[in-house]
């Protein structure tokens, strides 16, 4: 899908945005040691990078505590879908909703039947493939450890591929890939930019065992992964500290605003356990109130109506400061008094 993404201030060029909700990456970050290290190294763009970044995976498996045949370095996670729809396919493939509408589009670019599933308490077993979301998007929903280890366990005959790209935005216990690199019948993907708060370099990565790698390698394009984001994901793994978080305050603060949001006898709340907040409004459009956020106030939201399974009553918010989610929450009611 090219349009209908969130963090799409490009079409309102007219209007300044004073915050951005609609993108799901929390931008308490800083990051000016990190552009400062970029600016030193312009021209490494003058030389071509690593055909396949075999040097960069190498220090992130050590990172990680897994094999450099374990992992491999995508352009954003997105790329990591692509490329996996693509190794394996036109496979029968399920698909837990409602979620990011990318496991979908490429599995139907590469052949595949996909399966809805609504209800994670039972999930077929008539399937090659499972793709799940967790944490989800746009849901906020972190599914148990355990549940998950079940579900790979008891259906070893199904390929589970577990996008974690918001795994460092929830305090649940989720598979690590330590663990996950164990079984033959699971892929993980992974997003630097999302913890980083860097979604404009495309910087992701897959965990899996060899056999499974192998077989994604084989469909990688060369010189995906640009010299200048090689570059921060090395910054990155140098220097931890300047980029983890502790996510508990921001998972209590989206408690505090769902409170809020649930307390406006139109606006239902779907419980989270992230920073990631979906709502549905019972009167009136994702779309309108969407617009009115931005041409009155300046604050932008993700019109969560086009993923599978939600309706054009959805919206979708990442949670940020505390001042700045008390100022949407009054444009909101304010629209809704209208």
């Amino acid at each position: 899908m090219i349009q209908g993404h969130g963090d799409d201030f490009y079409l309102y060029k007219d209007y300044p945005i004073h915050c951005n909700f609609s993108s799901n990456v929390h931008y308490n970050i800083r990051h000016e040691n990190l552009f400062n290290h970029l600016n030193l190294c312009w021209s490494d763009c003058c030389s071509y990078p690593e055909p396949l970044p075999f040097t960069m995976e190498k220090e992130l498996a050590g990172h990680l505590g897994i094999r450099p045949d374990e992992t491999c370095i995508t352009n954003g996670a997105t790329e990591a879908i692509y490329l996996i729809a693509q190794a394996f396919s036109s496979r029968k493939s399920g698909i837990l909703l409602p979620t990011f509408s990318e496991y979908a589009d490429a599995c139907r670019l590469h052949g595949h039947k996909i399966v809805p599933i609504y209800y994670s308490g039972l999930l077929p077993s008539d399937v090659d493939m499972i793709w799940l979301c967790n944490p989800n998007n746009p849901t906020g929903e972190t599914r148990d450890f355990s549940q998950v280890q079940e579900w790979i366990e008891k259906n070893p005959s199904i390929l589970f591929i577990i996008d974690q790209s918001y795994e460092h935005f929830t305090n649940r216990p989720i598979l690590s890939p330590q663990k996950a690199v164990a079984y033959p019948n699971v892929i993980q993907i992974h997003s630097m930019t999302k913890s980083a708060a860097l979604p404009g370099l495309r910087l992701g990565y897959v965990t899996a065992n060899p056999d499974l790698i192998r077989q994604i390698n084989l469909r990688r394009i060369p010189w995906s992964v640009n010299s200048m984001a090689l570059e921060a994901f090395h910054y990155i793994l140098g220097h931890p500290e300047e980029f983890l978080f502790d996510p508990t305050p921001l998972i209590e603060e989206c408690q505090r605003v769902a409170s809020r949001l649930a307390s406006i006898p139109s606006i239902e709340v779907w419980p989270s356990h992230t920073h990631i907040l979906l709502s549905r409004l019972r009167n009136g459009t994702a779309s309108a109130l969407k617009d009115y956020l931005v041409k009155e106030h300046g604050l932008l939201i993700r019109d969560a109506g086009n993923f599978a399974g939600l309706d054009n009553h959805y919206f979708r918010i990442c949670i940020q400061e505390k001042k700045e989610n008390d100022q949407l929450i009054d444009a909101i009611k304010e629209w809704i008094e209208l």
